[in-house]
């Protein structure tokens, strides 16, 4: 058989599976339920937060016993359930749900995938320190069980969030959610309350970093039967202008209308968080790493890399340190159409970020998607000993640009460009 006859059948074949596997997911999408994301439309706001997201971010990848992380959305099988998600700009993403029966409690979840546990702010703190949120009441629900374990989180400034945990049901969407055991915040630092639109936070991340060893929502979910399958999927829109209208999240299924092509799968690399093995990053024709570790975190906002490749990448667009305020870099808008292409390989193959993917724009404010972990000067470290200014952290910079589907049952990413 010759060359072109072997290359023929091969992308043949390339085609069928792909086709069988449209056919998969689009069962799925059918089988799944719906979310839709919001966005933040305060832009002041916007740009005062990044350097609070990056202490969050420093937390999740060192907890200790006592500290949790936080994560994000859902789905479920019989029908297509729609409810709204929330964007804060490009930023944070949020969900609505509710606590509690008959009446459920409504309140606004940020959705984070770097996490596994459900937190929400206590009423009684809402009413003396956090005005103009929602909070849950265990005294209006009839199903509330009382557990009172001790809960709290730490964050790298400092700052710590405080409560107990709780038992009750969870509503999200269509989906009801019985016992599930989640943390009554009772004490947050009072940034938190002035710049979120959040009331909590929804773990989608791996039993094995769930604080406390509680049960996470995802795996309620599926133990519930609520949905068929272990997967959920993210699709987040930076385009609309409509703060009602900031993408879907899945539950138990996917969407092949959301995204072109087939997904490209790649197995998780350490078992807790997102994280996976990326074959090659380039800017232009400069090589920024080879089989670096990145962890999926859309409770992150930008795309946060070592310190080495975040020099190269600032050099190439231009940028100097005096250019950085408050965590992230600003860049004149007139030069993002002649920025290079940034080239992700994963899976062995390339996923293109555009100028236009990883430079937001806030209203002729133009910010890089790149930032660091730290300001660069000395190492930072989990539990593992492992040394973070190594890995990257793929924030909602990168969800922009793909749909991503999470596999918990099989451990698996899938990634595919939007549509």
């Amino acid at each position: 058989m010759q060359s072109s006859q072997k290359l023929a059948l091969a992308l043949t074949l390339v085609l069928i599976w792909c086709l069988a596997r449209s056919h998969v997911e689009s069962r799925r999408w059918r089988k799944s339920v719906q979310l839709n994301l919001h966005r933040e439309t305060n832009h002041t706001k916007i740009l005062s937060s990044f350097h609070n997201q990056k202490l969050r971010l420093k937390e999740k990848l060192s907890p200790t016993s006592t500290d949790v992380a936080i994560s994000s959305i859902s789905v479920s099988q019989t029908s297509v359930a729609k409810d709204n998600l929330f964007n804060s700009h490009n930023t944070e993403y949020y969900v609505t749900a509710g606590f509690g029966t008959p009446k459920s409690q409504p309140v606004t979840l940020l959705v984070d995938t770097a996490s596994a546990n459900l937190l929400v702010y206590s009423s009684d703190f809402v009413k003396q320190s956090c005005l103009h949120h929602n909070g849950y009441s265990s005294s209006e629900s009839q199903t509330y069980q009382a557990n009172g374990s001790p809960f709290q989180i730490q964050f790298a400034s400092q700052d710590v969030l405080t409560g107990i945990l709780s038992t009750d049901t969870f509503t999200l969407g269509d989906l009801v959610i019985k016992n599930q055991t989640f943390a009554e915040i009772n004490s947050a630092p009072a940034v938190l309350c002035k710049r979120s639109n959040f009331d909590g936070v929804f773990g989608l991340g791996s039993s094995k970093i769930a604080v406390n060893g509680v049960k996470t929502p995802l795996d309620n979910i599926l133990e519930q039967g609520l949905i068929d399958e272990p997967i959920f999927s993210l699709y987040v829109n930076r385009n609309a202008s409509d703060a009602n209208n900031g993408g879907v999240l899945l539950l138990g299924g996917s969407d092949p209308t959301l995204y072109r092509g087939c997904l490209t799968y790649v197995p998780v690399s350490k078992v807790g968080f997102w994280q996976i093995t990326v074959g090659q990053v380039e800017i232009g024709s400069k090589k920024l790493c080879s089989n670096c570790q990145a962890i999926f975190d859309v409770g992150t906002s930008l795309i946060i890399v070592p310190c080495p490749a975040l020099k190269i990448i600032n050099k190439k667009l231009g940028i100097k340190e005096t250019d950085r305020k408050d965590g992230a870099y600003i860049i004149d808008c007139n030069k993002v159409s002649r920025l290079p292409k940034i080239v992700f390989n994963i899976g062995w193959k390339d996923f293109t970020l555009n100028p236009s993917d990883y430079i937001l724009n806030y209203s002729g404010t133009c910010v890089s998607g790149f930032s660091s972990l730290s300001d660069c000067n000395g190492a930072q470290t989990n539990d593992d000993g492992e040394d973070l200014n190594n890995i990257w952290v793929f924030g909602d910079v990168f969800f922009g640009a793909v749909f991503t589907l999470f596999d918990f049952g099989l451990k698996l990413v899938g990634i595919a460009p939007k549509v």
